[in-house]
């Protein structure tokens, strides 16, 4: 007959959970429940003739005026479509 095998753990160990990535979970849990805040934006890109900022979360896009250095209208996700863009 042999002998049932036995299991032991050398030096059991708890993981730490620091504060930050207790609030980083909680933000992105946030996020999935009520929407992106869109509170880390990029700085200004242009191309193909339109200036807009990102949102580094999410990816949504905002029109950027540089005459006076603002977000205008609301927040996209891709080209824009005629109805989204500000009028100035």
């Amino acid at each position: 007959m042999q002998a049932a095998a036995e299991l032991t753990i050398a030096s059991p160990t708890v993981p730490q959970m620091d504060s930050s990535s207790v609030t980083g979970r909680l933000n992105t849990l946030m996020a999935r429940v009520f929407g992106c805040r869109h509170a880390d934006m990029s700085r200004p890109f242009s191309r193909d003739g339109r200036t807009y900022r990102s949102c580094l979360n999410c990816g949504a896009q905002r029109h950027f005026n540089l005459g006076n250095w603002e977000m205008q209208g609301s927040f996209y996700y891709g080209q824009p479509q005629l109805h989204q863009m500000p009028t100035a």
